[in-house]
């Protein structure tokens, strides 16, 4: 057996091998992450923790801005167009980087008291975060780099070993000091700073340049007209703990996190079969398959359903693992969260249509739609309702999604004349009103232990039932990407 494993390892091509090592390191980041959820809720208060998340979600936004994410979607782009020049183009557009951080540093030191009250978060750890955001991006680009020439090993290492340190060292800084909150930012900046100062320095060895105007052009160009994208993102995926640390301070922010994440375990899984699914499905739609397609998409929707009830059912488990009683509130925003999560799958379902046929364009109006619409929904909801409600805006948010890209995709199939219709849209809205309606009734059954476990029973004889469909479904997207692995 072992000596087959490696044969047919060995036989994949550099692609494939280094798309599962990267496929493997993403799952070790998150799992990692949320093993150390039950150890910093434990260790810190619910102040404390809320401030790391707050800090977090405030460094994703202020990476936008200062990158301009050229380390995560413009880097490919310039390699292939300055082919001849790698190197070069990756270390001139450090430097830009560079130069972007630094005037956002001299921004903030000239509004620093401005900024402090809008982000809540002390003079001393935003500056933290600008070191964080000096020293992140060689990082990126280093291990992007390596990425594009399919070259899999030391960032492999790399990311093991952080994945490893960051976690390690912060618990030991925090069980020995009074300030724990900034131990655990100091110990994750201090390890990204160790690995990026030296990663900058191999790309600079490498590039022998941080300036230079037609990569600093070309990057510019390519990614500033992404930033209204970039940033409707991240109001979706941060704005929530953000706008409740604005109203209702960093303790109310820390327990909406540990909700957040109990209900990425349903990132984990959604991440897991939309990437198998994708490319199985661009190859039944290329071959004009669209029965195949229906009935693939019915059964893993059926699935992804069921592991929202299943996460609703199991809540008040999951934030006692994962928690102290002090977040016990955390209960209630799990089923939305999840349920939000749900869409999340079927709108990048009909997204993969949106791009298999080239019909991308209204991508950027309809991400900024959803999260304006978002920014609004909380502004008003959360100071009326408290911060439970940014749950049930997030999942609004992204049941306007949903529809926002059913309706791009069902364009882009009269665009090419697609007269079958690809998805079972009857089946789909069945199972979307289910998931709805049974998140709504999980709220009433937690304190009904008995009752809960009930329904977890007929949610398990429902899921036997299908068990056939379902194993035919996974068993054909498993061919599907060995086929594509060849």
């Amino acid at each position: 057996m072992k000596i087959k494993l490696r044969s047919a390892y060995q036989e994949m091509s550099p692609a494939v091998r280094t798309s599962i090592w990267f496929t493997l390191c993403n799952f070790l980041q998150r799992g990692t992450a949320l093993i150390t959820v039950p150890i910093f809720t434990r260790l810190l208060t619910t102040d404390e923790y809320g401030i790391c998340n707050i800090y977090f979600a405030w460094f994703d936004v202020f990476l936008m801005f200062t990158s301009l994410k050229i380390p995560y979607e413009g880097l490919n782009n310039g390699l292939i167009r300055y082919e001849k020049d790698k190197d070069g183009y990756t270390s001139s557009v450090m430097g830009l980087i560079m130069v972007m951080t630094l005037i956002a540093a001299a921004v903030y030191m000239v509004f620093h008291d401005w900024i402090d009250r809008v982000t809540g978060l002390s003079s001393f750890i935003m500056m933290l975060m600008f070191v964080q955001l000096l020293f992140n991006p060689p990082l990126m680009l280093w291990t992007n780099r390596e990425r594009f020439d399919f070259r899999y090993r030391w960032p492999v290492t790399v990311t093991m070993i952080s994945t490893v340190l960051n976690p390690l060292i912060a618990i030991i800084a925090v069980l020995n000091t009074a300030y724990r909150a900034e131990a655990r930012i100091i110990s994750f900046v201090s390890v990204q700073t160790f690995f990026g100062l030296i990663l900058g320095c191999v790309l600079l060895f490498k590039g022998k340049t941080l300036f230079n105007k037609n990569y600093w052009r070309f990057a510019l160009r390519f990614n500033l007209p992404l930033i209204f994208y970039y940033i409707s993102q991240s109001v979706l995926n941060h704005s929530d703990r953000i706008m409740i640390n604005y109203f209702e301070g960093s303790g109310k922010a820390a327990i909406y996190s540990v909700a957040y994440s109990a209900a990425t375990l349903m990132l984990l899984l959604v991440s897991a079969i939309n990437g198998s699914f994708n490319p199985w499905m661009y190859k039944k739609l290329k071959a004009g398959c669209f029965q195949d397609v229906r009935k693939m998409t019915s059964v893993l929707c059926l699935l992804i359903g069921a592991a929202t009830l299943f996460m609703g059912i199991f809540a008040p488990d999951l934030v006692s693992i994962m928690a102290t009683e002090a977040y016990g509130e955390a209960v209630w925003i799990i089923p939305p969260v999840a349920a939000s999560v749900f869409f999340v799958f079927m709108y990048m379902v009909f997204a993969n249509v949106e791009m298999y046929f080239g019909r991308n364009t209204g991508i950027l109006v309809i991400s900024i739609i959803c999260s304006a619409a978002n920014l609004i929904l909380n502004a008003i909801c959360i100071p009326i309702w408290g911060y439970m409600a940014a749950g049930w805006t997030t999942l609004i948010c992204y049941m306007l999604l949903t529809l926002l890209h059913y309706l791009l995709m069902k364009r882009a199939c009269r665009w090419h004349q697609v007269q079958e219709n690809i998805f079972s849209e009857k089946i789909l809205l069945l199972i979307a009103l289910s998931v709805l309606i049974l998140s709504l009734a999980m709220l009433g059954m937690y304190r009904l232990h008995y009752f809960r476990y009930m329904v977890l029973v007929l949610e398990a004889v429902v899921l036997f039932g299908f068990r056939r469909k379902l194993l035919r479904a996974l068993k054909q997207i498993r061919k599907g990407e060995e086929k594509n692995g060849e």
